[in-house]
C-alpha cells in the first residue's frame, strides 16, 4: 500500500461526499422552492392591493386637496366683494 493508494482512496471518498452534498443541497432547494412559492404569490397579491390602496389615497388626497384650494379660492373672493374691492383678478 503505497502512497497512490491513499491518495486514490481520498480522492474516491471526496468524489462520495461532493454527490451526497450535492444531492443534500438540491434536495434542500426543492423543499426551499415548495415553502416559498405560495408564501410569494400572497406576498404578490398584497403588494398588488397595496399599490391600488396607495393609489386610490393619492387620488383623494389630490381631490381634497384641490377641493380645500377652490374652498380658499371661493371664501377669498366672497370677502373681497364684501371689502368692496371688487375682483381683481385678470
Amino acid at each position: 500500500m503505497g502512497i497512490e493508494w491513499f491518495r486514490d482512496l481520498s480522492i474516491a471518498v471526496l468524489a462520495l461526499e461532493t454527490t451526497a452534498l450535492l444531492i443534500l443541497a438540491a434536495i434542500l432547494v426543492y423543499l426551499l422552492n415548495r415553502t416559498i412559492r405560495p408564501i410569494l404569490s400572497r406576498v404578490k397579491a398584497v403588494s398588488a392591493i397595496a399599490y391600488e390602496t396607495s393609489t386610490l389615497v393619492q387620488e383623494v388626497v389630490k381631490l381634497l386637496i384641490r377641493g380645500i384650494g377652490q374652498g380658499f379660492q371661493w371664501l377669498g373672493k366672497g370677502l373681497r366683494k364684501e371689502n368692496g374691492r371688487g375682483e381683481t383678478d385678470g
